[in-house]
């Protein structure tokens, strides 16, 4: 299970990291009893909890012995990570001669079980369709798969808590919109409509009637916050440039 922490870090319990997100390389790794410590704090977030109450759930009950500059010392730890980190405001808040309290938006993800897998679909013609898969040398729709899903895990950022059954899959372009080129990245479970993109890739200055894009569209819906989270991911043909991730989160899609 992964935690999105203040809609910005993402807290990964079996690695014991805690990182930005989408940027798994500024990671932070904890102890194992900071860890724990920061995991009771999530699970009850915004409820004020006694030292002696934090010091037997996190260490007497795991059979280590308990103390209170052990507690003091995992609650310095996870600060400071919050700190490099860029959060300043401490999520742990002391309540003065009591205890502490998690002061933070918390959303949880579980991991997904299979990677984005590529699947090829022959363009209409009267030749007979190749079933060759796709070579690995085609970059950019995988790339942006797992960027996608990268995202998804990282950047959401009000993920809910449910289980990713099916893995991803992207299709060849069946889409033209303009000179631009649409290939559509989703769950079979949740199909996709492409009514709304011509408006968000103009919001994003992204002209398809002028000039010519790789449009990658992702789009999934978290049934816990009753919203629709949508990807967008934009390579114009010259490779020289850039590709331009575009995130939306919106309310339910009818």
């Amino acid at each position: 299970m992964l935690f999105m922490l203040s809609n910005a870090l993402i807290f990964d319990p079996d690695t014991q990291k805690i990182s930005l997100a989408g940027q798994p390389d500024s990671a932070v790794t904890l102890s194992a009893p900071a860890v724990r410590l920061l995991l009771e704090f999530i699970r009850n977030r915004g409820e004020e909890l006694s030292r002696e109450t934090l010091i037997t759930r996190v260490w007497q009950d795991f059979g280590y012995t308990p103390s209170g500059n052990n507690l003091n010392k995992a609650v310095s730890e996870i600060r400071k990570a919050f700190q490099s980190l860029g959060v300043h405001a401490s999520p742990i808040v002391t309540v003065p001669g009591k205890g502490f309290y998690f002061d933070a938006d918390v959303t949880g993800q579980k991991r997904l079980c299979k990677a984005a897998t590529i699947e090829p679909v022959p363009p209409p013609q009267k030749t007979k369709p190749s079933k060759r898969k796709l070579s690995l040398s085609t970059q950019r729709p995988y790339c942006l798969a797992a960027l996608v899903v990268s995202i998804l895990i990282g950047g959401g950022y009000l993920f809910s808590e449910y289980a990713m059954k099916s893995s991803k899959a992207i299709k060849l372009p069946n889409e033209k919109l303009g000179q631009c080129t649409v290939w559509r990245i989703n769950a079979p479970e949740r199909p996709i409509t492409l009514s709304k993109l011509p408006i968000l890739l103009s919001e994003n200055n992204l002209d398809c009637q002028r000039n010519k894009y790789d449009i990658y569209y992702f789009s999934t819906r978290f049934p816990l916050t009753n919203a629709d989270e949508i990807f967008i991911g934009s390579c114009p043909e010259n490779k020289k440039n850039l590709c331009k991730t575009i995130r939306y989160k919106s309310g339910v899609e009818k």
